[in-house]
């Protein structure tokens, strides 16, 4: 066995080696493209992360007592609304 570092005519130059070179090449400029796309997807992620966060902090101010009842008041006054029309024959329901 040779001491390294080895010369340059003790190299193996068969063209089994080149071959395996340039898959080893072609598999490098595969994982730089793989890299690049997985870092834009990382980008978008935490962008849909922090617009997640953004909504469920929205969320949480808008919570409460008041927007209940006008929530449900809304949805009552609707119901009043439709059993008039109902009674009265106005509109498509049977």
């Amino acid at each position: 066995m040779p001491d390294l570092p080895m010369t340059p005519d003790n190299y193996a130059t068969r063209p089994e080696f080149l071959a395996i070179r340039e898959d080893v090449k072609q598999i490098e400029k595969d994982m730089a493209v793989i890299n690049a796309r997985q870092a834009t997807a990382q980008t978008d992620l935490d962008g849909i992360k922090q617009v997640l966060n953004d909504i469920k902090g929205e969320l949480k101010t808008t919570r409460g007592w008041r927007q209940f009842l006008l929530t449900g008041g809304i949805g009552v006054g609707w119901g009043i609304i439709q059993a008039i029309c109902h009674h009265y024959g106005i509109g498509s329901a049977p």
